[in-house]
């Protein structure tokens, strides 16, 4: 199991280290992961600075499990951490106070809710939890097993991540950016969502800012909002660059960004060079962190790029795929 659970960190880009007994440590962001044996069993510890992120972790390691056999998940027998609350910890309520166009194909949705402190602290992305058409939301619940229990059927919800583009957890709101690509649920409900409306959301995860005064900061449109959050947090000397790809120019924005970073739009009608391509022109030997976030299959591609030609490892990057192409 142990070995089977290193696998799975690898393959999450999530750094680690092991002992010489084999136990694995995980820094996750918002708290540690601790894996080891003992007397024929995995001992695993979760340890974090609120309940909410307690809660998230202890969510990751038994959906992580569960992939390895239902039966694991059964066999669990958690100590520490009681949650009294009937919705999960990392549950909000909000409303939509605000819509507004920033660019050709982006809508900013500001969200009202409680308690946004671990938003602002520990994750970039939240998920927006979505009702039915129609339909009263019914929103999960904390389960006797201490799970979170999801509504099935009719009441099912649509579970999009979205990254948080601006957050004042003492004002108590934050701002998403939708990018409005088609006529999935999600677009389909941003272009009709009006202030007053109610919107479920869980989080925060996805990571946090770049530890580091030289990035290349990678993406296409889904990333855009994340590459320009990182860019404004980022200090005053940090030097790199940003390979942002999108359609045209209407989805371009004025990024605040130290002066020593340089931001290349890539268009996709005036080019035929793809993201992969220039991030391998600009990106030949280690030096810089390197930060990518695109469609599946390109990840993949600039993954192995970076860990097999320039030979990155896992502290010195992030590779994530935000969306897949639908065959």
């Amino acid at each position: 199991m142990i070995t089977q659970i290193r696998t799975g960190l690898e393959a999450r880009d999530l750094v680690f280290a092991s002992d010489a007994d084999g136990a694995l440590t995980c820094d996750t962001g918002i708290g540690l992961l601790r894996f080891s044996a003992e007397d024929g069993s995995v001992a695993i510890r979760v340890e974090a600075p609120s309940r909410n992120e307690v809660f998230m972790l202890r969510e990751s390691v038994l959906a992580q499990l569960e992939q390895l056999g239902p039966a694991l998940v059964a066999g669990i027998e958690w100590q520490g951490a009681e949650f009294a609350s009937p919705y999960p910890p990392n549950f909000r309520v909000a409303q939509i106070v605000g819509c507004t166009q920033v660019s050709a194909r982006f809508l900013r949705l500001r969200l009202e809710a409680e308690d946004l402190g671990d938003f602002a602290r520990s994750g970039l992305h939240l998920r927006l939890l979505l009702p039915p058409a129609g339909r009263e939301p019914v929103w999960p619940s904390l389960g006797p097993d201490g799970r979170t229990h999801w509504p099935t059927g009719a009441d099912r919800l649509h579970t999009p991540p979205y990254t948080i583009r601006r957050i004042d957890p003492g004002a108590g709101w934050l701002d998403v950016d939708v990018f409005l690509h088609g006529n999935g649920p999600t677009c389909t409900w941003a272009k009709q969502v009006s202030p007053g409306a109610t919107v479920g959301m869980t989080g925060p995860g996805g990571g946090w800012y770049p530890q580091a005064d030289d990035l290349i900061l990678a993406g296409d449109e889904t990333a855009l909002p994340a590459i320009a959050r990182m860019l404004e947090a980022a200090a005053p000397e940090t030097t790199g660059k940003a390979l942002i790809a999108v359609e045209d120019a209407g989805d371009r924005g004025d990024l605040q960004r130290p002066p020593g970073v340089e931001v290349v739009w890539i268009e996709r009608g005036k080019t035929a060079q793809p993201l992969v391509g220039v991030l391998k022109e600009i990106v030949t030997r280690p030096g810089p962190y390197v930060w990518f976030a695109a469609e599946k299959a390109e990840a993949a591609l600039a993954r192995d790029y970076l860990r097999e030609t320039v030979q990155l490892d896992r502290k010195a990057c992030h590779v994530a795929g935000y969306w897949a192409k639908i065959s």
